[in-house]
């Protein structure tokens, strides 16, 4: 016998072996053994016969080991590999389980639990949750825009004249609720409501002197529970707005400082999570959310985009045209550092903002005044390169 041996781990239990002879095995599941306990009683039989080059497949195995005076070395990926294309030979020959078949049911099985834990892991991520978060926000959105919006042209067709004056259109809805028809607004259920003294007149005079048609009890009923509908969900929205802001300065503060956190959980959907964000280089997320137009630039030989999703940002929308693009790129520069940090560290990093205000300041100053424009053959030269 050599002095040279392996532990190899199976879904069954541990294997001892010397070569290609099995020498001992250990089935952890019917002792239930926690694996640090499996490997160091594996290697007190180890040194019982005398075994003194032991091999292991993990790191772990080999820290647990060490505990008990052993010394083992970490089994390479080949031996690993030729290893487990003898599993279920090796599992049958030592004991664990009595034929094949039974070792193939258990590998089976353990692969399955092995499975359904990675996916539960994934399913806790708390970024995870904020991108479904954000997602549900954006969806809320749209549905409330369009039914404001419905009730709005709904109830114009009764009281035109209220919907061109009053833009806000969960305010429409909030009036429609409690003044009903046009009949009902007077002058004490519009003081107090935030409304100059002109405008408050002018919706009294229009009442009076509307151009719309007459509204049924019914059809009244159902603009309502429209207007209801949409306060609602407004109260809902801001819910849920507050929780995508709470979670994204808990768990990816410095990506919320430097981009903002609806933009910053955006951009994390986007990507696919903090983890995928965290590696992209600043060019693709700079360019997130506008890849229609990265397609169409390739295709044709357009412009490419200067922004996606970071159009959103304050200091980028409001920018000139011809700053926008260096404005942009600067702030990508920094989600990019700034997602790192989140994923890998966790901890606010102090200056990402000043230094991200600082450079934006300096491209404001130094491009003020918009570029002159190019000639006919600079731009044909350009579209040839």
């Amino acid at each position: 016998m050599g002095n040279d041996g392996v532990i190899y781990e199976t879904e069954a239990g541990l294997i001892l072996l010397s070569g290609d002879t099995v020498l001992q095995s250990l089935p952890t599941n019917e002792e239930k053994l926690s694996r640090g306990e499996a490997y160091r009683r594996m290697g007190e039989k180890a040194k019982e016969r005398g075994i003194s080059g032991l091999k292991v497949p993990t790191r772990e195995a080999a820290d647990s080991l060490r505990d008990s005076g052993l010394q083992p070395s970490i089994l390479g990926e080949e031996e690993v590999q030729a290893l487990d294309e003898k599993k279920v030979k090796l599992m049958v020959s030592s004991g664990l389980v009595s034929d094949e078949q039974e070792a193939v049911a258990m590998i089976r099985e353990r692969a399955i639990r092995a499975a359904e834990e990675v996916i539960r892991e994934e399913s806790s991520r708390p970024d995870l949750q904020l991108v479904q978060a954000i997602q549900g926000l954006d969806d809320l959105d749209k549905f409330l825009n369009n039914t404001m919006t419905r009730v709005s042209e709904w109830y114009g067709l009764h009281f035109p004249e209220l919907t061109q004056m009053i833009q806000d259109n969960l305010f429409l809805c909030k009036l429609i609720v409690e003044r009903g028809t046009r009949t009902g607004f007077n002058r004490e259920g519009l003081e107090g409501k935030g409304m100059s003294e002109k405008k408050v007149e002018a919706i009294l005079t229009a009442s009076e002197r509307s151009k719309g048609g007459e509204l049924s009890d019914r059809d009244l009923e159902r603009i309502k529970g429209l207007a209801e509908l949409a306060i609602r969900l407004s109260s809902e929205r801001e819910k849920l707005n507050g929780y995508v802001e709470s979670g994204m300065k808990r768990i990816a503060p410095n990506t919320a400082l430097v981009a903002g956190p609806t933009i910053g959980a955006r951009l994390m959907a986007k990507a696919g999570g903090l983890d995928r964000l965290a590696v992209l280089p600043a060019s693709t997320i700079q360019i997130l959310g506008a890849e229609k137009a990265l397609f169409r630039s390739l295709r044709t030989g357009a412009r490419p985009p200067k922004h996606g999703i970071l159009f959103q940002h304050q200091e980028v929308h409001a920018a000139p045209k011809w700053q926008r693009g260096k404005i942009a790129r600067t702030i990508a520069n920094k989600v990019a550092i700034a997602a790192r940090i989140d994923y890998y560290r966790g901890t606010e990093e102090a200056g990402l903002r000043s230094t991200l205000d600082e450079r934006l300041n300096q491209i404001k100053v130094k491009y003020r005044e918009p570029p002159p424009p190019r000639s006919f053959k600079q731009q044909k030269k350009k579209r040839k390169r």
